[in-house]
Parts: structure tokens; C-alpha cells; sequence
């Protein structure tokens, strides 16, 4: 058999001669020291890029590392091919993934948030029809596990429905053998110890909340719509009764104008003992864009992503030097091969809006004209909405099929590319030709500390 260097291995150089080698098919990484590293350059990039390599390296130790990491694979390998068809096969089988807003209503008005101007509860009809709707799932086909996002405007406004949809949801797992997850993106305003007990007893087990800065800050950016919310000290509430019980993803929207300010939030953080290797408590740093029309007067304030990605990295090394654990993990950037990437293009990802709607976008809920159907009716398999999605493929696009990238990125956000949203697509290829040679960079020497 013979053998060629893989399209998505990458030479990463390092000082005095040491360097990595990442190849994104397999998600392998290696530190090689200065001999070695010569060594693999001298093997793989001895010949043009797609052909054999010379048969008389099969026998060098080190070749035995390189074929198990997947930075040298069978010459007549069609790369490509491979990842198409694993991304169409997984796809095909992936979990049964939920996301319900039980509620447009929300107690902050954030300038910057992207769901839209829409209000209203989900009523009880809306409810046993989803119940109705998973119920035939699990009846027609094999769900080899569930997972619902609650999501909004702000879900926990709307517990009641939370706590019936959940029994009846784990009723069913435990009726048919299916594991089930179930997280809450939520504001963190509403937290008390009755919707810790729901949540706790709805197998809520992840929290994403949201803040954007100390008091003046958040308050300005997230600011409650009446005098009587608090904001920033509400969501504080909160999260001292979720910290420690629940998997939490403290997000922080970012722009120019609070960037800078993110380093007072560690060090309140540290001083209220949420850092830690056991805490469970995950801070990260999020980009704001105009994702949807309801949110583009945020575009003057957008950051640049080279100006993020460089406050990100010291980000992460600071709060590896906290104890939390970021070393390769996706929240924190590092590059992973992704089998598909978004809910929205799998058979099986439904998102249900409090009008009965179902949607396949999360960032087109309340639009109306882009739903694929109402709860109570037979879902339309040629309806346009939903073919849209079904024909997505990222290795049809020519740039994408012979980037390096192609398997940590598969063409970016699918809603980007079919909507020809230009500016998120250079920003996107920005961030995986620019920056991700840097993330693996930071974290490994942050593995060697």
C-alpha cells in the first residue's frame, strides 16, 4: 500500500526548530522536538502535495505515529468523498434534538439580542402538541437519544411548561430506553430555589447565562424593562443557586465597548470561589454580530475578530491559570472535527416557538416565513423551508471543498452561506486561516505548564 501526506495536516512552527502537527480529519495534535519535527517535513513535504510518498519510510518508527494520527493516509483516499459521506451518514442518525421556547416574553431588553420583537406564552394545546409530536417520533423511528434546549425570549418566565413537557419527555425516554439532556439558556434574572428544584427535577443538567460586565456595565447593556428588575444583581442571585449544582456557561457578549472590561469579571469571579477545577462553572467570551435584522444596529460596535481572538487567548491562559479546565476543549476554540455542524441541517432538529410554529433555525424563530410547518399538522417534507436545509451540503461550495479547514469548519454557519451574509462568511474563514494555528499553539504550551 502506498501512502500520502493527508490534505488537512498542518505544520505548526514553534521556536528553536520544535513545531506541531494537527491534522483536522482526525483531531490529532503532536509536539515533535527540532529532530523529529525535520524529520516529518523531510517524509511529507519531500514530494508534490497528492502524491505517494517514497515507500522507504514505511519502516522509520516515527512513520508508525504519523499513520496513526492520520497525517499520512492511503494514497487512493479521496479525502473529500470521506467526509461527505460521513457527514451525510451522521446526520442521517443524529440524536433527536429539541429546542422550545415556551415564552417570546422576556424581562430584559437587550439591544443586541436577535430574536425579535414577538410576545406571547406557549399554551397549553401548543404543549400536549409537542407531547404528541415527540410521542410519534419515538414511535416511528429509532431515537438513539434526546436532547432539548430551553430557549426563549426568557424560558424560566414560562415554568409551568417546562416542568410538564420535561415529565412527559423523560416518561417517554424511560418508556423506550433513551437517554435524555436537557439544558436552559437563560438570563439567570429569575433563579430562585423553586426553579432550581424544577430544573434539578427536569434533568436540566446545563445552564448557559449571560453577563456582560460588572454592575454598570451589564445594567447598561442588559437592562431590565421595568425599575424593579436589578440586572446584574438578580443574575448574581442566580448564579450563586446554580454554581456547583449545574454544568454553567457564563457567557460574555463582547464589542468594543466592554472588551477591555472583561478582566474585572474574572476577579469578581475568583473572589466569589466560581473558578475552579470542580466548580462546573465555565466562562467564556462571545463575539457580538448582527446575526439577524433585529439585532444590526449593533454592526457600528462589532470588534474585529483578530482584536477578539487576541484578548480571547489571554482569556483562556488566565483562566487556566484559575484552575478551570479549558485545555482542548471546544468552548474555548480548540479545533475539532466536526461530523455535521448545526442542528438546523439534521433530520431530526426541531425547534417549536410558542405559536405552534416549527422552525429548523434558531436565529429565524420568529419569523414566520421561514417555518416549516405548524404543531397539530403533518410536517411537509417538500415544503421549501425544509428542502433548504436537507440540500445543504458544505462540500459542494468550491472554496470550501478544497480548504484545509473543511473539517473543523464544514462551511461555517449553513444560514450564512445560503443567505450569501458575506461579511460573517470572510469572518469565519478569518478566524480558521488567521487565528486557529494560534488556539493549538496556546493550547499546548498551556498542557506543558
Amino acid at each position: 500500500m502506498s501512502w500520502k501526506t493527508s490534505h488537512y495536516t498542518r505544520f505548526i512552527d514553534l521556536e528553536g526548530g520544535e513545531g506541531l502537527l494537527y491534522n483536522g480529519r482526525s483531531g490529532a495534535v503532536l509536539k515533535l522536538s527540532a529532530s523529529p519535527m525535520a524529520r516529518c517535513r523531510s517524509i511529507m513535504q519531500s514530494v508534490p502535495a497528492g502524491q505517494p510518498i517514497s515507500p522507504e519510510h514505511e519502516d522509520e518508527p516515527l512513520f508508525k505515529h504519523l499513520l496513526a494520527g492520520g497525517y499520512v493516509v492511503e494514497h487512493d483516499l479521496d479525502e473529500v468523498a470521506a467526509i461527505e459521506e460521513q457527514y451525510y451518514r451522521t446526520r442521517e442518525h443524529s440524536a433527536f434534538l429539541l429546542t422550545i421556547l415556551p415564552t417570546f416574553g422576556c424581562n430584559l431588553g437587550c439591544s443586541y439580542c436577535f430574536v425579535g420583537k414577538k410576545r406571547g406564552f406557549m399554551n397549553k394545546t401548543r404543549q400536549d402538541q409537542i407531547i404528541a409530536f415527540v410521542r410519534d417520533k419515538f414511535e416511528t423511528r429509532d431515537i438513539p437519544k434526546m436532547s432539548v434546549d430551553w430557549f426563549g425570549g426568557e424560558p424560566l418566565l414560562a415554568l409551568p411548561a417546562i416542568d410538564y413537557l420535561s415529565k412527559a419527555f423523560l416518561d417517554l425516554c424511560k418508556k423506550y430506553d433513551t437517554p435524555y439532556s436537557a439544558q436552559a439558556i437563560t438570563n439567570g434574572t429569575v433563579i430562585t430555589d423553586e426553579v432550581v428544584e424544577v430544573m434539578q427535577r427536569s434533568k436540566i443538567e446545563r445552564l448557559q447565562i449571560t453577563l456582560d460586565g460588572l454592575r454598570v456595565t451589564h445594567d447598561e447593556r442588559r437592562p431590565g424593562k421595568s425599575a424593579a428588575i436589578a440586572s446584574f444583581d438578580q443574575t448574581i442571585r442566580g448564579l450563586d443557586k446554580v454554581v456547583g449544582k449545574f454544568v454553567v456557561r457564563l457567557r460574555i457578549n463582547v464589542d468594543k465597548r466592554n472588551l477591555h472590561e472583561a478582566w474585572g469579571l474574572l476577579d469578581f469571579f475568583e473572589e466569589r470561589g466560581w473558578l475552579g477545577p470542580d466548580t462546573r462553572f465555565y466562562p467564556y467570551l462571545a463575539r457580538i454580530s448582527p446575526f439577524t435584522e433585529a439585532c444590526s444596529s449593533v454592526a457600528t460596535e462589532v470588534c474585529s475578530v483578530d482584536e477578539f481572538e487576541r484578548v480571547n487567548m489571554q482569556w483562556i491562559t488566565r483562566l487556566h491559570a484559575l484552575g478551570v479546565p479549558v485545555l482542548f476543549q471546544g468552548l474555548y476554540q480548540f479545533p475539532e472535527p466536526k461530523l455535521y455542524n448545526c442542528g438546523a441541517i439534521g433530520p431530526n432538529g426541531y425547534i417549536f416557538n410558542p405559536n405552534g410554529e416549527v422552525h429548523k433555525c434558531g436565529l429565524a424563530v420568529d419569523d414566520s416565513s421561514e417555518a416549516i410547518g405548524m404543531l397539530g399538522q403533518e410536517l411537509d417534507i417538500y415544503n421549501p423551508n425544509a428542502q433548504k436545509w436537507r440540500a445543504w451540503n458544505p462540500v459542494t461550495n468550491p472554496v470550501c471543498r478544497g480548504c484545509e479547514h473543511l473539517p473543523t469548519c464544514l462551511g461555517g454557519c449553513p444560514r450564512n452561506q445560503m443567505e450569501m451574509r458575506e461579511v460573517q462568511k470572510k469572518e469565519n474563514c478569518e478566524f480558521y486561516h488567521e487565528h486557529q494555528n494560534r488556539i493549538l499553539k496556546t493550547h499546548m504550551a498551556l498542557a506543558e505548564l
